[in-house]
C-alpha cells in the first residue's frame, strides 16, 4: 500500500512522546508499505532519518521548519490576537505547501496520514485516504492546561482551547477516519464528529528497550521522568512537591524523588536538597529508573495516553499515579496499578508499596504481563493495518514492499536489536512525556 506520511518534525533520535509514537509507527510503515514522508525537518535531521530507515531514501520530501526560537517567543504573544491557535501559526509553510502540491502531482497514494491535526491543515489534490493520527485531543489538552495558576498562561491556554477547538473540529471533520490512543478521546470526538469513522490505536513500549531490571532497587526512592517544558509534567511535579512528598517524609524521613527530564524549570531546580534530585536530560532514563522503588505519576492534566505509564509496566516498577495519569491504558487499581487522586491517598499508596514488598510484586508482574500483551508496538502496528484494510477496501497487504530486502530489514531492526534495544546508538534519547 502506498501511505504518504506526513510528520511536524523528525522522529529520527526520538526524545520525547509524540516523536517516540511516529518513530515506531513509521518503523512499522517502512516494514510493511511503500511510505514516502513529507513534512518539516533539517537537513541533518533528514540524513539522520535516512540512516535509520534506509527505505527512505529518495522518498522523503522535508522542508525546514517555518519558525525559530526567536519566533515562537514571539508568537506566543501575538497568537493573543489572532483568529489562529499558536500551533497553527508555527506550523503554516508556504514552501511545504508547494512542495506536497507537486508531490500530489506526480504521485498517487493510497493513504494519507497526517501525525496530528497541523499537519492535516495543508490543502490535499488526491484521492487517497485521508487519516489524522491523533496524538491527543488538542482542545482538550488545552482546556485542562488552563488550571495553571499564572493568569497569563491561563488566558493563552483558553483561546488556544478555543482556538484549536474550531481548527481541529473543522479539518477532523473532513477525514475519512481518525486513529487516536484511548477511548476517552474517542468519546470527546464523537461529541462533536459522530459521523466520522475513529480506530482506537493505542501508544506502545519497546519492550526491546524496556525490560525488567534484575537490581534492588533503593530503599524508599521514587522516580518521575518526564520532558519538564511539557506542562503537565511539570504542573504535576510541581503539586507533587508542593502536597504529596511532605506527607510521605513526616513518615518515611529518608525517602527520595528523583526527577529526570529535560528543561527542569528553576522553580523546581531551586529545590534540589537530600531528598529531591533533579538531573534534568539524561542520555538514558533506565538506570534512574532502575534504582527506584516506586515510579510515580501525579499527573493532573493532559491528553492521549502516557508512554511513561507503559515504560515502568515494562520494566516491571510498582506504580502510583492518579485517574488521569493513566487514563486510556488498561489497567486496574489494585491489580497492576495503584491510583490515587489527592495528596493523602497518594502518599499512603506509596508508602504502602515501601513496606510491603509483596503487594508491589504483585503490581508489577500483572502490569507486565498487561504491557506484553496489550502495548507492544508491533501490535499497535498490526491494528493500524487493519484499520488501513476496511477504509481502503484493500483486502491484502503486502507483507514487505516491492525491493524490500532482508538487507533492508537488518539495517533497520539493528536500531532496535543490538545493546538490549538501545538502537544502536548512544545519542538516541529515551524521554517520553
Amino acid at each position: 500500500m502506498k501511505v504518504l506520511y506526513l510528520i511536524p518534525y523528525s522522529p529520527a533520535n526520538p526524545v520525547f512522546g509524540g516523536a517516540l509514537r511516529i518513530y515506531h509507527l513509521l518503523n512499522h510503515l517502512c516494514k510493511y508499505h511503500d511510505v514516502t514522508v513529507a513534512g518539516f525537518s533539517t537537513p541533518e535531521e533528514e540524513k539522520e532519518l535516512i540512516k535509520q530507515f534506509p527505505l527512505l531514501k529518495g522518498k522523503t520530501h522535508l522542508v525546514d521548519y517555518p519558525y525559530s526560537d526567536n519566533f515562537v517567543r514571539w508568537s506566543l504573544i501575538k497568537s493573543l490576537f489572532t483568529p489562529h491557535s499558536n500551533w497553527h501559526q508555527l506550523t503554516r509553510s508556504k514552501q511545504f505547501q508547494e512542495k506536497l502540491d507537486r508531490l500530489l502531482e506526480a504521485e498517487l497514494f493510497d493513504v494519507i496520514q497526517s501525525e496530528f491535526p497541523v499537519m492535516a491543515m495543508f490543502r490535499y489534490n488526491s484521492p487517497a485516504i485521508n487519516i489524522i493520527d491523533s496524538h491527543n485531543v488538542e482542545y482538550d489538552n488545552f482546556k485542562r492546561m488552563a488550571k495553571v495558576k499564572n493568569p497569563f498562561k491561563k488566558l493563552f491556554y483558553h483561546l488556544e482551547a478555543y482556538k484549536f477547538y474550531k481548527e481541529e473540529t473543522a479539518v477532523c471533520s473532513e477525514q475519512d477516519a481518525l486513529f487516536v490512543t484511548s477511548e476517552r478521546d474517542i468519546s470527546i470526538y464523537n461529541q462533536t464528529l459522530p459521523d466520522v469513522p475513529k480506530y482506537l490505536i493505542p501508544n506502545g513500549v519497546d519492550t526491546n528497550y524496556f525490560q525488567p531490571f534484575n537490581t534492588r532497587p533503593v530503599p524508599h526512592s521514587m522516580v518521575f521522568v518526564g520532558m519538564m517544558k511539557y506542562v503537565p509534567n511539570y504542573d504535576g511535579i510541581s503539586w507533587f512537591l508542593d502536597e504529596i512528598f511532605p506527607i510521605i517524609l513526616e513518615k518515611v524521613p529518608d525517602a527520595t524523588i528523583t526527577i529526570v527530564g529535560k528543561n527542569p524549570p528553576q522553580s523546581i531546580s531551586n529545590r534540589a536538597n537530600q531528598n529531591i534530585i533533579v538531573t534534568g536530560f539524561v542520555e538514558d532514563t533506565r538506570p534512574y529508573i532502575e534504582k527506584s522503588a516506586v515510579y510515580v505519576v501525579p499527573l493532573r492534566m493532559g491528553g492521549g495516553t502516557r508512554l511513561k505509564i507503559m515504560e515502568a509496566l515494562a520494566v516491571k516498577k510498582p506504580i502510583v499515579t492518579t485517574s488521569i495519569g493513566c487514563e486510556g491504558i488498561d489497567v486496574v487499581h489494585g491489580e497492576s496499578i495503584l491510583i490515587a487522586d489527592n495528596p493523602d491517598e497518594f502518599a499512603d499508596r506509596v508508602i504502602e508499596l515501601f513496606e510491603n514488598p509483596k503487594r508491589a510484586n504483585d503490581l508489577m508482574d500483572k502490569g507486565y504481563e498487561l504491557v506484553k500483551n496489550l502495548y507492544r508496538w508491533e501490535s499497535i502496528g498490526l491494528q493500524m493495518d487493519r484499520a488501513y484494510k476496511e477504509l481502503t477496501n484493500l483486502h491484502s497487504i503486502p507483507a514487505r514492499p516491492a525491493g524490500f530486502t532482508e538487507a533492508d530489514l537488518e539495517a533497520m531492526d539493528r536500531w532496535n536489536d543490538e545493546s538490549n534495544g538501545n538502537y544502536n546508538d548512544k545519542s538516541i534519547k529515551q524521554e517520553s512525556i
